[in-house]
């Protein structure tokens, strides 16, 4: 009686542990999360109030004259403050292909100093490129890595040998595997595919064609693929 009853107080006393146990972890998974930078969440929400905004610019049933000028006003209004932290994320990144298309951005949201003629087709073009440069500019908070970065360790899985030559990459398993954003994946395949270490598909593949580093540039692959490779996320904010 004595050895049952030691043997059934042990299962409860393990019992009680691993309740307590448990109990223990559901609280600190319950626990929230430690707030970030506050700055950063203020921007992150600022963008996205923008883009909400500039979602409503192309929602206007009549388009005249007046209508379409409307809108062009409003989206400089919407862009108009983030063009200085685009010209910094210009002016600080470490990849040929993202520069080209944050030039393109900003030159094209950049108000001229006289309104021309322009239609109503002019207004949703103009409403893409401001969705995808804030998009972009969302993309890109701290702690994202650099289009760089993303670059060099793609070449480095080429030059280890993990992506021999004629290895077919799809963009979107890399970026998963990378975490980074796909916008990011492509610009890298760009600058890569420059040196003539890639080849870039219009579909989701890459396809690696050397492992020689001192492959030559190839003229003008930035301003061809850049732009386009900064609108392959566009449907994601």
């Amino acid at each position: 009686m004595t050895d049952a009853f030691t043997v059934t107080d042990a299962f409860t006393v393990i019992a009680a542990l691993l309740t307590l146990g448990l109990a223990g972890l559901s609280v600190r998974h319950r626990q929230k999360k430690p707030a970030g930078d506050p700055n950063l969440v203020r921007t992150a929400t600022e963008l996205k109030q923008d883009l909400t905004a500039l979602r409503r610019v192309t929602t206007r049933r009549v388009w005249t004259a007046a209508a379409v000028e409307d809108a062009h006003h409003d989206i400089w209004a919407a862009t108009g403050p983030w063009l200085g932290l685009a010209r910094s994320r210009r002016d600080r990144t470490d990849s040929p292909a993202d520069r080209a298309r944050w030039d393109a951005w900003i030159s094209a949201l950049t108000p001229p100093e006289r309104f021309g003629t322009r239609s109503h087709a002019d207004v949703c073009v103009l409403t893409g490129r401001a969705q995808d440069m804030l998009r972009a500019l969302r993309q890109t908070l701290p702690p994202c890595p650099s289009v760089g970065m993303v670059a060099a360790e793609i070449e480095r899985r080429i030059r280890s040998g993990g992506l021999p030559p004629g290895a077919r990459v799809s963009r979107v398993s890399l970026a998963k595997d990378l975490r980074v954003p796909g916008e990011h994946v492509d610009l890298a395949l760009t600058d890569l595919a420059a040196r003539g270490l890639m080849e870039v598909s219009a579909g989701s593949w890459a396809t690696v064609t050397s492992t020689d580093l001192g492959s030559g540039h190839r003229p003008g692959a930035y301003s061809r693929q850049a732009v386009t490779a900064g609108r392959a996320g566009a449907g994601t904010a």
